[in-house]
């Protein structure tokens, strides 16, 4: 471990090691020091041998609670200093800081962790931080919201997906994904020592979904909407119209729509590839918006102020199924609300889009050089991508 004069011009020429981290003791206070970790981040330390108890001797390391960047050399010495003296009087500041951690935790719900895993790290991270928090409420919080974090063991994580691998295995297998980084983030910030979400098996193997309605399943969806009506039935309109995602539909403000000029930019923060994604309305697309109610400032909302998102998405789907099959007079093989957004994709496709035009309606992600130095909007090959696509729904529905 290298020893050096710590002084600030030192500090700063400081670089992240190629791997793992590096301990810097500073010459002037010894057990005084500087850990620099390949990340880049930087915390102070101070290095004691514990004076009196059962632990008496024994070696300790006490990571000052403010990092490097938070706090100057002359300050961090200091308050090594006063480290220094709390051991010499026989305090043992790094079992206090490990008591004061432990009881924190061991009061904390697992709700409060849920909340504490969105707020602070989702919301700043994950455009889709909302299903994120969905997914913990309904999921695991229903389950487990006022037992102790600290009491929660593989065994039960692996009963709770037990649970929802028997009537939905792919929602298991997002569970268990989200519980997992949200145990981890808890260890990372000390609240626990281990998750007990570690080395579990996802509940079920995914296979890539292909299912798209057929001509007859999209007049029978149509019909059915068409009886649901607000908000839903109109919602699900509009996904396999504008070919966007759920919640990108589900959220939209009217603020957010040139009615004349027939297009609709979607901010970057309600975008799954965090950037601004303009969509040009067909002729379908603004005649669904002509025949929404305006509420507030959603699209759709089920409050009477209209600043309140849907919710029950499952529920409705569900309904019109069950309506749907009651057209056709038959079952019809099960699908999902994604599958709206593929069938669109697929549409366009068979009336001669363009591969890369449908992914720019689609909003997916670039890669390379494309992603860096392909600034073009393609807003005219979008627009008419929309437009034929909207001609061949009229033409599947018999519409003039």
């Amino acid at each position: 471990m290298p020893r050096i004069r710590l002084t600030e011009a030192a500090v700063r020429r400081l670089a992240a090691p190629a791997s793992g981290q590096t301990d810097y003791f500073d010459e002037l206070l010894p057990g005084f020091g500087l850990r620099v970790s390949v990340t880049g981040r930087r915390s102070w330390f101070v290095f004691y041998r514990v004076k009196d108890g059962p632990q008496q001797g024994r070696q300790r390391r006490y990571t000052l609670p403010l990092s490097a960047e938070a706090i100057g050399l002359a300050d961090a010495r200091q308050a090594a200093r006063d480290v220094m003296r709390r051991v010499e009087v026989g305090e043992d500041p790094s079992a206090d800081k490990r008591r004061v951690r432990a009881d924190r935790a061991a009061a904390m719900t697992v709700r409060e962790a849920a909340d504490q895993f969105v707020e602070r790290y989702a919301k700043p991270r994950n455009q889709s931080w909302r299903e994120t928090a969905r997914i913990l409420e309904v999921n695991v919080c229903s389950e487990w919201g006022n037992l102790a974090l600290m009491d929660i063991g593989r065994g039960d994580v692996i009963l709770l997906m037990d649970k929802f691998a028997d009537r939905a295995p792919v929602m298991a297998n997002r569970t268990l994904a989200t519980l997992r980084k949200m145990m981890r983030w808890h260890v990372e910030r000390g609240t626990i020592l281990a998750s007990p979400a570690e080395g579990i098996s996802a509940p079920t193997r995914e296979r890539q979904r292909e299912r798209i309605l057929t001509d007859d399943e999209v007049r029978w969806f149509w019909q059915a909407t068409s009886e649901d009506g607000y908000p839903f039935g109109m919602l699900f309109r509009m996904l396999l119209a504008m070919a966007q995602r759920r919640d990108e539909v589900s959220l939209a403000e009217w603020s957010e729509f040139d009615l004349e000029n027939h297009l609709w930019t979607i901010p970057r923060e309600k975008t799954k590839g965090d950037r601004v994604h303009e969509v040009p309305l067909s002729p379908l697309s603004v005649e669904l918006l002509d025949g929404l109610p305006r509420k507030g400032p959603l699209l759709f909302t089920t409050a009477q102020t209209g600043d309140r998102p849907v919710s029950g998405f499952s529920k409705a789907k569900e309904r019109l199924s069950a309506r749907m099959e009651e057209i056709a007079g038959a079952p019809i093989s099960p699908w999902r609300l994604h599958d709206l957004r593929r069938t669109a994709g697929t549409g366009m496709a068979s009336v001669g889009v363009p591969v890369s035009t449908i992914s720019r309606v689609l909003n997916h992600a670039e890669g390379g050089v494309t992603k860096i130095y392909n600034r073009f909007s393609y807003a005219d090959e979008k627009r008419e991508a929309l437009r034929v696509w909207a001609e061949r729904l009229d033409e599947i529905l018999g519409r003039d």
